[in-house]
């Protein structure tokens, strides 16, 4: 397969007269090598307007991706931090950690971006150097022509003429139009695979605690949460999950449930003393228990 370090003849060899069947075979070699050159060019456009159309759908969903996890980030800090005022040390934390996920999906968005940018300008540049090589193909073939049909004449140089011609006009087009061809096809195909998918609105399911765990590249995260804090102009403050109880040092984020008898606490309720029922509630006698006030802070 000929390629950019193709090298034609124009001059007689070694200085000697040229035989018009050696500049005929050398003729027909350079024909050939230009129109494969040729194709190989072309097929690269082609496939460089194809990434080129993928790229960019990538680009935009690892964008929307970014917008989506900041706007989620923000929301979980923001309620974490009511809940820390409330005094629901628990869900704060939880809070916490989830906003500390859309953190580290915020993180890989930006840097899926960054990636999905540079690829577009080294595509872009790519496709630059294949439109000025089909240029150089076209002059290496008329080079050759120039030097190898004098040693032609008659009918022979006439039918060598021609064919040279027609090649020229052929490897001369532009390549817009398959260029164009290609991409709407790429655009067409990505239409057809996002109408095939689920439709409707994409909803974003709540993070779980199976979800938290799974999170195991966390790091990083928590320079993109002062950013976000900083924006809601929360400021930093102490992550809820690592800070004691006021009532008896419990860490925050551990398991309500064991801190009284088993019985799991929502958030802004409290447990009647040696009952294990939840003030508020009704008692198994069918009395409703008073119910405590949420501890100040």
């Amino acid at each position: 397969m000929p390629d950019s370090t193709w090298n034609p003849p124009t001059g007689p060899p070694n200085g000697a007269p040229l035989r018009p069947a050696e500049a005929r075979r050398e003729l027909t070699e350079a024909l050939d090598a230009a129109l494969a050159r040729d194709r190989e060019l072309r097929a690269e456009l082609v496939a460089l307007a194809t990434a080129r159309v993928q790229a960019r759908d990538r680009l935009a969903a690892a964008s929307d991706e970014a917008a989506e996890s900041r706007t989620l980030g923000k929301r979980a800090l923001t309620r974490s931090n009511q809940s820390a005022r409330d005094g629901q040390r628990a869900h704060a934390a939880k809070l916490t950690a989830a906003a500390r996920v859309f953190a580290m999906r915020l993180r890989d968005a930006r840097a899926q971006v960054a990636s999905l940018e540079r690829q577009l300008a080294t595509q872009a540049e790519r496709a630059q150097r294949a439109e000025a090589a089909l240029s150089e193909n076209v002059g290496r073939l008329q080079a050759v022509a120039a030097a190898r049909l004098p040693a032609l004449s008659g009918r022979r140089a006439a039918r060598a003429e021609r064919e040279i011609d027609e090649v020229v006009a052929a490897i001369s087009a532009p390549a817009d139009h398959q260029v164009a061809m290609a991409a709407e096809a790429a655009r067409t195909a990505a239409d057809e695979a996002q109408l095939a998918g689920p439709g409707g609105e994409v909803e974003v399911a709540p993070v779980t605690d199976d979800e938290l765990e799974s999170e195991v590249d966390l790091e990083g995260a928590d320079e993109v949460l002062d950013e976000l804090r900083a924006e809601l102009g929360l400021g930093s403050v102490p992550d809820p999950v690592d800070a004691p109880s006021p009532a008896g040092g419990q860490a925050a984020g551990s398991d309500p449930a064991a801190a009284h008898g088993g019985t799991e606490a929502t958030p802004g309720s409290a447990t009647a003393p040696g009952s294990g029922t939840p003030r508020g509630t009704a008692t198994p006698d069918g009395d409703a228990a008073p119910p405590v006030p949420a501890a100040r802070r």
